[in-house]
């Protein structure tokens, strides 16, 4: 997989924690800023009733897959997703953090973009201001398309709200499936909370994890901060993790009625 924004090679991949990186564009080595988020792969996704058409679009062939347009406030798993999908895309996947590009020329970073199999555009609506990047990315949409390509886009609002973006790459983003990423229930915080916890090797009751949830915030984000932190605090005093340690650590909030 490589990532526009910062090159994620096989070592990467599998080390799965560098959060910065270099990318080649043509005759040009450009240090570029990368976000990615530890574990984004579809192994660690949670899935849920309102993700369903979602993920059957991830789970069609490459030969059938169409782009698409996937929006959701914030923490709601849309980088995930774009991680997850250039995760199995493989060095074929381009990666593009628009939020984190916006000081970098547009024609450097696309440099080549055109030619991957899977583009994956996340914050687009980072650049509705940013008159200079909308013809490089319609420009890329459109040579993306003539080679067959899947191109997924993310937001934080669905299309037709990107007001201020240049009409033409609004409509061929309003022309993409679109799919919505709904905010999480207390269950689906619950389920997170084990899902995470499994992945970092911590013992985590059912009990244990509806106490959690209640006390969390219901955002994914507060989830993996969570969890890190009390893994940390768990291996420091060589405790299990109860109902009493959680409540003791002082990492969680007093229960707010919904």
């Amino acid at each position: 997989m490589r990532w526009c924004g910062g090159v994620s090679d096989e070592e990467d991949r599998q080390a799965n924690r560098q959060r910065f990186g270099q990318t080649m564009t043509r005759g040009t080595q450009i240090p570029l800023p990368m976000r990615r988020e530890d574990l984004a792969t579809w192994e660690n996704w949670l899935s849920r009733s309102a993700t369903e058409a979602l993920e059957r679009w991830v789970g069609t062939a490459p030969e059938e897959k169409r782009s698409a347009y996937v929006w959701g406030s914030a923490g709601m798993g849309k980088s995930h997703v774009l991680q997850a999908c250039c995760d199995r895309g493989g060095n074929d996947a381009r990666y593009l953090p628009l939020h984190d590009l916006l000081n970098y020329p547009p024609e450097h970073v696309l440099a080549g973009v055109e030619e991957a199999g899977l583009i994956a555009i996340d914050d687009i609506d980072a650049i509705e201001s940013e008159s200079h990047w909308h013809e490089p990315l319609f420009n890329l949409f459109n040579q993306s398309q003539e080679r067959g390509g899947c191109l997924i886009v993310a937001a934080a609002c669905a299309p037709q709200r990107l007001s201020r973006l240049l009409p033409d790459l609004r409509s061929r983003l309003g022309s993409l499936p679109v799919f919505h990423l709904p905010a999480f229930s207390e269950d689906h915080i619950a389920a997170l909370l084990g899902l995470r916890a499994q992945a970092a090797g911590l013992q985590l009751s059912d009990e244990v994890g509806r106490y959690c949830a209640l006390r969390l915030a219901r955002d994914p984000r507060a989830v993996l901060g969570f969890i890190e932190q009390l893994d940390h605090l768990s291996l420091a005093q060589s405790r299990a993790i109860t109902i009493p340690f959680v409540r003791e650590s002082g990492l969680l909030l007093p229960p707010v009625a919904r």
